[in-house]
């Protein structure tokens, strides 16, 4: 039966990369269009102006949704969410869950508490930095109507988007190569987890592992972590039972390896608009060992490590493509339309490099999915600039007018001082 699995999510992955290759191709051929329609002038307008955001959230036929929670599962494109959601609250001046002092994270990986966020006089609309999902502490945080979002990927894919982003194979000396670490991921990961290597994790606490079941621990199942806490890893029964809660409270779990139909499927849900949803890839690199497929001794190695990961992406994987069907026949139509806009918009901010320049903008046509909108290069910037920055000084301002030395939770960390729970950005 296991090499069954193991075979069907073979032939997922070899999918998945043809899949890739297509709309590599198909990103060519939209290029080709759209600098048709840029050479006719029929479709794109650029002029001078100065920076406006008036026509957010125009074009609605149903109400925009402004309050939600979105839980970052680490590696799972989660950055560029990250940044798309930050500017989208930025530019209405939405009041964010904020990590105290510089710290990055909320709580994370443990699970939040009063002292991991800064106090406010008026009610939350968004939480999304790191945090583990608890129905009930985050129930009390966030107002009734909150929509609760998430982002997940393959596993394999994850996992060696792990392997390099953490210098994992330098656990060890000498350094490991992926295929050595997958052979023996049960060893390395124990090394790493080990006290003894905690200058070499930063800032995840001695135990905690980043290949294993993260997805599952980062939406808050009980895995045994801390040590003495509950642990159904070793339940199947309470694992199905765990991811059937999450279906019913998570209105969207998109999936990473569909990014464009994931970000459509956001937009309708929230009643968004394409320029809601723009990005600029973040925290991406390019190794050739991300497009590896693994063998079946591979794959069944990782299957049998973090088990719980892929019964996840499997269950989330199908309840999204349920999602899918029931969109429409235009569904497709609009997400490939999204994909032209995309592109538009690299073009212009990153390819012309009007992200580093003033008073430029892109003029972005109405059609059947959009209300006419523009593109300015200050726009641009909010794809680039590392926005929590940005709400920290929001915050500053709403909260504390403007002196953050008034309370402990806003100051920056004293030289040398590292947080207990989380990371911290930028170092003193």
């Amino acid at each position: 039966m296991t090499k069954i699995v193991m075979l069907l999510w073979r032939k997922r992955l070899k999918i998945i990369m043809l899949l890739m290759l297509f709309f590599t191709a198909l990103v060519y051929l939209l290029n080709v269009s759209f600098l048709v329609l840029d050479c006719t002038n029929a479709n794109v307008n650029r002029k001078r102006a100065s920076f406006k955001e008036s026509d957010v959230g125009k074009g609605h036929s149903c109400t925009e949704k402004t309050n939600f929670v979105f839980i970052k599962c680490m590696k799972c494109a989660t950055e560029t969410m990250g940044t798309i959601i930050r500017r989208f609250g930025l530019v209405r001046n939405l009041n964010f869950v904020v990590p105290v002092k510089n710290n990055i994270y909320l709580g994370w990986p443990f699970v939040i508490e009063e002292t991991d966020y800064r106090p406010s006089k008026k009610p939350f609309n968004i939480l999304m930095e790191h945090a583990v999902y608890n129905s009930t502490k985050m129930e009390k945080m966030m107002p009734n109507n909150a929509v609760y979002i998430t982002i997940i990927r393959e596993p394999w894919r994850r996992l060696t988007s792990s392997f390099w982003y953490f210098s994992l194979g330098y656990t060890v000396e000498p350094p490991v190569n992926f295929s050595e670490y997958i052979q023996n991921i049960q060893k390395y990961d124990e090394i790493y987890k080990e006290p003894e290597k905690k200058a070499f994790r930063f800032c995840f606490p001695n135990g905690f592992s980043v290949v294993k079941n993260l997805m599952a621990h980062c939406l808050g199942m009980p895995l045994g972590f801390p040590a003495g806490h509950k642990d159904i890893s070793m339940n199947d029964t309470a694992i199905m039972q765990y991811i059937g809660e999450l279906d019913a409270q998570f209105s969207l779990v998109m999936i990473a390896d569909y990014f464009p139909e994931s970000l459509v499927l956001l937009k309708r849900l929230m009643c968004w608009t394409f320029k809601d949803i723009l990005y600029h890839s973040s925290n991406v690199r390019n190794h050739k060992i991300q497009e590896i497929i693994p063998t079946d001794e591979e794959l069944k190695l990782y299957y049998d490590f973090s088990k719980i990961d892929f019964i996840l992406y499997e269950h989330f994987n199908k309840s999204f493509w349920r999602k899918v069907q029931k969109q429409g026949p235009d569904f497709f139509d609009e997400v490939n339309h999204f994909k032209v806009v995309q592109l538009l918009m690299e073009r212009f901010c990153f390819v012309e490099n009007n992200a580093n320049s003033k008073g430029q903008f892109l003029t972005i046509p109405k059609s059947k999915f959009n209300q006419e909108f523009n593109i300015s290069s200050e726009y641009c910037s909010y794809m680039t600039r590392y926005l929590l920055e940005d709400i920290r000084k929001q915050y500053n301002r709403n909260e504390l007018d403007g002196d953050a030395s008034k309370y402990w939770y806003a100051k920056e960390p004293d030289k040398g001082e590292i947080p207990k729970r989380g990371c911290s950005f930028p170092l003193i």
